[in-house]
């Protein structure tokens, strides 16, 4: 059994690219934030892209990762400590 992950983070930065789907070509290369991300569809996300307010629906695929938010600071702690049983 395997757990899905997302694979790119509530919040990241991205960039639209050519996936396997079509894509209306105005939204190649424009740039948005990640605001919906769920591990039970890791390969669907959705994007608000910069200067609009609705949120569009993109394929992993579709995405290119620009930049992410680092860890919280507890979050950070947390994985230099040692798992519990």
């Amino acid at each position: 059994m395997t757990v899905p992950i997302t694979v790119i983070p509530f919040g990241a930065r991205v960039r639209v690219k050519r996936g396997q789907m079509p894509v209306d070509p105005a939204l190649l290369g424009r740039a948005g934030t990640v605001v919906e991300a769920s591990e039970y569809t890791p390969a669907r996300f959705g994007v608000t892209l910069d200067g609009e307010a609705q949120v569009r629906v993109f394929a992993l695929g579709e995405l290119e990762l620009l930049a992410s938010d680092p860890l919280p600071p507890e979050r950070r702690e947390a994985r230099g400590k040692r798992a519990l049983p």
